[in-house]
């Protein structure tokens, strides 16, 4: 009778990173892991990696395949299967559910002749629904952290083997990841992992002991590689496994599973681990729960009663962050659009195919919510997660022969119908509901969505970098859930937060005396109410295009008064070309505003602050500060263009009318494994007119928004400078 470890690891890239950081990973961390481990022919274990990482190293390392291979056949490894690229199961349909899952299940197979039956559960977000699904995929275990047991009511000492779950009858075996396992390896010493094992065996000789977590763990987290390879860490905890083998076994979860008798049925609530479920909560209620877990430790009551403490839900997120919402609804959407095309007659299931394949891409986790890891705030995680969806829509859409459209949809899922315009070269998202902002537009031959920004955010973990800059002593800390490390100096000085969403058609009326850095800092006065609230709109169409209406009656304070305005935005979204036109009319009739300051807002995002090959032009000509990480004034100018040689995509905006340009990057502070940092989410700019509004009179302002090829941006400024020239 021994003792048995259950060891799993979990490796994972997300789409869209960069082939340094899979390269650095696999040297750092994956292979070496697995060469070590080779050394100890009696520990087994499971594998589980992302489709992702599986085709990444099937391109770039074709040995490793090899590899891996070898240790499958000799049963050192059990290979587990999963959603292939890395999805929250429950925030995807579930035909999407059992697709992905398929995907991976065949992978495994045809590249290792192995069929899996276990499964690994991205960010173990878990909910009731999930077994059936799972089940009907061929799934018959996975592991799901304690913490979801214990929110259940379980208690440690019931957590030593395997459970039964259910849904509809759809029977599958939990095995409940240790908590203090996933602290102690690999950051506690060897010993003091295998005195937790020993005493765990005293109390449950013929018991099971679950350890399950990522493999970046074991080489790719900070100073993690040094630790577990050059200074003998992994090495020395492996001997120690197999010098204990008289009473500790190490076996694969699928040995578990067959080797242990559950102890019993359990239904686990909707749950994550604990430190996922803290960041899902808004900033106020974050700090509070960690106030209270504070609290609960000062008091000796963490280990009685921390069971029954937890945080908020995975999907929290999509409530905390509107562009994460937005990103998330859009692949709903072409989702659902997906379900509708495949059901066509005589379709060309190839592009078919692909049109799956970069949907599934488009639903891979990590840029949809933020915690330690960057996620979220990673703008080339956002980027590559939208040009997948982007690509899945255009291949359904042509296909189908669904090119020119426009609906009225409450895709957002606010409570408000969104106008959605689709052309043979551009489509966008308006949204009356929210100031008639543009929340999306899309670049098709580009696949770029170019105004995926990210506004400024309160974050709970904020306080830690103030209170970093007030005590200099403590620059580090041993787990990456409390790195406080601020790369660079006076990051508190950019924790501005935005209380709006950063897109375009952004309406403000800027206080006297506003500058650009006044506006950058948040420090200004917003007179007008056109911002949040929702204006009344209607299409109509031509033959060449959409025409817009968005209308809103609202105020402007003007001295002591609270002056009625009308404001109208008539958009003119063409069926085919790169260039919307916008128009503006105002008209109040009770008294004359003298003057007004109106700023139009305008937020592109093409990924890059500092770089020779992205930058400004302003009335046709290079400004000195021409990064797009730049903070910058014209006067007297009407035209903007961005220019993206890198990706050959061009943004361009001008006006009727000469007035101040702005130009200002939006900067956040977010946490992420290597400690506090400043990332660029976009840039903003603003065209500011000062006008004195009679009363009675209509102040018109028109401008041209080109997005697009940079080819076809440079042929188009051409053929506007020879009209011009002939006039």
């Amino acid at each position: 009778m021994r003792f048995k470890l259950a060891f799993a690891l979990h490796n994972h890239q997300p789409v869209g990173n960069f082939s340094a950081v899979f390269d650095e990973a696999h040297k750092k961390c994956y292979l070496p892991f697995l060469e070590v481990l080779k050394e100890f022919p009696k520990l087994r274990i499971s594998l589980h990696q992302s489709g992702i990482l599986w085709d990444w190293q099937k391109e770039h390392k074709p040995d490793f395949f090899k590899f891996v291979g070898e240790m499958v056949d000799c049963g050192q490894l059990e290979l587990l299967s999963g959603a292939f690229y890395e999805p929250i199961l429950c925030a995807i349909p579930d035909s999407d559910k059992a697709g992905q899952i398929q995907m991976l299940n065949n992978y495994l197979k045809d590249h290792f002749e192995f069929e899996s039956n276990g499964m690994w559960l991205a960010e173990r977000v878990w909910e009731p629904h999930l077994p059936r699904i799972i089940k009907e995929c061929g799934i018959d275990f996975l592991p799901l952290d304690d913490t979801h047991f214990k929110y259940a009511g379980l208690n440690d000492e019931q957590l030593y083997g395997t459970y039964i779950t259910e849904e509809s009858g759809r029977t599958v075996t939990l095995l409940p990841i240790s908590q203090q396992l996933r602290y102690l390896i690999p950051f506690g010493t060897p010993e003091e992992v295998i005195g937790f094992l020993g005493r765990a065996a005293q109390k449950h000789p013929d018991g099971l002991a679950v350890y399950a977590d990522d493999g970046e763990k074991f080489g790719s987290w900070p100073n993690t590689h040094k630790h577990c390879y050059r200074d003998g860490w992994l090495r020395k905890f492996f001997k120690l496994l197999e010098d204990n083998s008289d009473w500790l076994e190490v076996i694969p979860l699928g040995d578990a599973v067959k080797r242990t008798k559950p102890l019993g049925r359990v239904y686990l609530p909707t749950a994550s681990y604990s430190e996922m479920l803290q960041w899902a909560l808004p900033a106020d209620s974050y700090v509070a729960y960690e106030e209270f877990e504070k609290k609960l430790k000062e008091f000796d009551l963490d280990k009685d009663y921390g069971r029954f403490v937890r945080g908020g839900h995975w999907r929290g997120f999509l409530a905390k962050y509107p562009e994460s919402n937005l990103m998330h609804k859009k692949m709903l959407a072409v989702s659902n659009l997906y379900n509708e095309v495949s059901q066509l007659p005589n379709l060309n299931q190839e592009e078919l195919s692909k049109a799956a394949d970069a949907l599934y891409a488009g639903q891979c986790n990590c840029p949809y919510w933020h915690g330690v890891f960057g996620g979220l705030y990673l703008a080339h995680l956002r980027w590559a997660i939208y040009r997948k969806l982007i690509e899945s829509e255009k291949i359904l859409r042509r296909i189908s022969d669904r090119q020119i459209f426009s609906e009225f949809k409450d895709q957002d899922c606010d409570g408000y119908d969104e106008i959605i315009l689709g052309g043979a070269d551009l489509s966008m998202v308006l949204h009356p509901g929210r100031g008639g902002q543009i929340t999306e537009l899309v670049s098709i031959e580009n696949t770029a969505n170019v105004v995926d920004c990210l506004s400024r955010k309160q974050e709970g973990y904020h306080q830690k970098l103030i209170d970093l800059e007030t005590d200099s002593g403590n620059k580090s800390t041993k787990s990456i859930h409390d790195t406080v490390v601020a790369k660079e100096e006076g990051l508190e000085k950019l924790l501005v937060h935005d209380w709006y969403l950063r897109r375009p058609l952004t309406d403000h009326f800027l206080g006297e005396g506003t500058a650009v850095e006044n506006f950058l800092a948040g420090n200004y006065d917003e007179l007008g109410d056109f911002i949040l609230e929702p204006f009344e709109s209607s299409i109509n169409e031509s033959d060449d295009n959409y025409l817009v209406t968005l209308s809103r009656s609202g105020h402007v304070w003007h001295r002591d008064f609270h002056c009625p305005l009308t404001m109208k935005k008539i958009i003119t979204f063409p069926k085919q070309g790169h260039t919307i036109g916008v128009e503006y009319r105002l008209l109040q009739k009770d008294i004359e505003i003298m003057p007004i300051r109106l700023g139009v807002e305008f937020d592109f995002n093409l990924l890059a602050p500092v770089a020779e090959d992205r930058y400004a032009e302003i009335d046709d000509r290079r400004p000195k500060f021409s990064n797009l990480g730049a903070t910058a004034e014209a006067i007297q100018a009407s035209k903007v263009a961005y220019i993206d040689e890198y990706q050959q995509l061009g943004i361009g905006v001008e006006a009727n009318r000469s007035g101040r340009i702005w130009r200002m990057p939006i900067n956040t502070v977010s946490l992420s494994e290597g400690g506090f940092e400043k990332v660029f989410q976009g840039n903003c700019t603003m065209f500011v007119f000062e006008q004195a509004l009679s009363s009675g009179e209509e102040f018109s302002l028109k401008f041209e928004l080109f997005t697009g090829p940079l080819d076809k941006m440079k042929r188009n400024n051409n053929s506007r400078r020879e009209a011009v020239d002939k006039l």
